[in-house]
């Protein structure tokens, strides 16, 4: 019998989309037999691991339907203050600092007070470690980036900046000793998943405040967003037994094979911007894809693989579901743009565009964008991309 993970990427606002895909995925594997029992993710996708942790226990199409329920309903006002309120006042609170060296920094550009509370409202911690302790899914785990505290007693207060590391917190049943792998700084944390984990694993650097996870121990500290060192929890599934690896992502899994060609315009900051995104959250989940295929290639020459504990390795079996390139970036514009009334939308269009008008601005505002009418289009593109994986089949 096999065993199906689900891994989901890091991904932000584009997380409805990971919504729709798994609401038309997991039914569809279920039939087929192929019931996923294991569910990882980073960011965004810790948000739609965690919900679908929680939903398990419910016939599959009713779980799906739960899963959609809670993207259509959210707006940007269960994620984030509205910036103009938010600005005015931490620019009043932080005003002393700039001025006169006064007072501590900023710790985010945006007030997420309202996502800490959606989080509250819709996850239910309770639910999942029933789920797995009863045995309806094997593991929920969601992925951070821990800051560990400066050592005041050493003159270099820098060292905890490079000692940065991967948590992997984690509910599961299964063996899982062999997720944990020093030589990529990843660690698990074993235990229930809780409200602030999965936040831990959505604050976005810079964007979003960090977040201050209080169990378990050892584990305690502050927390940035899981995607800035793992932004897909890859590894750790055939580390818990996985034979299938779904792999719902939020951006491209391949690189180019075709060489552009030609000079182009010059990339204003909104380009470099989006560049520099794009590899932190895509690069890590391409070249990790691309191990397991070359794993896969040479177990099928009958070579003996083991990894350094001796725990002999698998055949993965991968299912992956991606958005075209560029779809969610012109999705999210030509919804801006229908609102061009509003004043949140008013707001962010001249934000993004007081900075560059490249097609980096349409990359960024599909990671930013917390929209309903964005979020609800977006189902319907991962029901799509979905259905595009499926007729595709496994491979390997």
């Amino acid at each position: 019998m096999s065993t199906v993970a689900v891994v989901l990427t890091g991904a932000a606002a584009r997380g409805a989309f990971q919504a729709g895909a798994l609401s038309r995925l997991v039914p569809a594997l279920e039939a087929q037999g192929h019931r996923p029992t294991i569910y990882l993710g980073t960011s965004a996708g810790a948000i739609n691991a965690a919900l679908f942790g929680s939903f398990a226990h419910l016939p599959v199409d009713q779980a799906a339907e739960q899963l959609l329920d809670v993207w259509r309903a959210m707006d940007s006002g269960d994620v984030i203050r509205p910036p103009a309120l938010s600005l005015f006042g931490d620019g009043l609170r932080f005003l002393p600092g700039a001025l006169f060296g006064l007072g501590h920094g900023i710790d985010s550009l945006l007030d997420t007070t309202p996502l800490q509370r959606t989080a509250e409202k819709v996850l239910n911690s309770d639910q999942i470690a029933l789920n797995v302790a009863e045995g309806v899914v094997d593991a929920v785990g969601v992925a951070a980036t821990r800051v560990p505290p400066t050592d005041t007693t050493s003159s270099d207060q820098h060292w905890h900046i490079a000692n940065a590391h991967s948590v992997l917190f984690l509910d599961t049943t299964l063996d899982a000793s062999g997720v944990t792998d020093p030589t990529r700084a990843l660690w698990v944390a074993p235990g229930p998943i809780t409200a602030e984990q999965v936040l831990a694993s959505a604050a976005i650097p810079v964007a979003f405040p960090p977040i201050k996870v209080s169990t378990p121990d050892p584990f305690q500290g502050w927390y940035l967003d899981g995607g800035v060192r793992l932004n897909a929890p890859l590894r750790p599934a055939p580390a818990l037994g996985a034979d299938h690896l779904v792999v719902i992502s939020a951006h491209a899994t391949t690189y180019p094979e075709v060489l552009p060609v030609g000079v182009g315009e010059q990339p204003d900051v909104l380009d470099a911007a989006a560049l520099t995104l794009h590899s932190i959250l895509a690069d890590r989940v391409i070249e990790d894809l691309a191990g397991i295929r070359t794993r896969n290639r040479w177990l099928a020459d009958g070579a003996d693989l083991c990894t350094s504990s001796g725990r002999s390795l698998h055949t993965v079996n991968l299912l992956e579901v991606s958005p075209e390139p560029g779809a969610l970036a012109e999705l999210a514009s030509d919804v801006l743009d229908s609102k061009r009334f509003d004043p949140r939308a008013a707001f962010l269009s001249r934000a993004l565009r007081g900075l560059g008008d490249g097609p980096g601005e349409m990359e960024l505002l599909s990671y930013a964008y917390f929209d309903n009418d964005y979020f609800q289009a977006q189902i319907e593109v991962g029901i799509a991309a979905a259905d595009q994986a499926l007729a595709r089949g496994w491979t390997v």
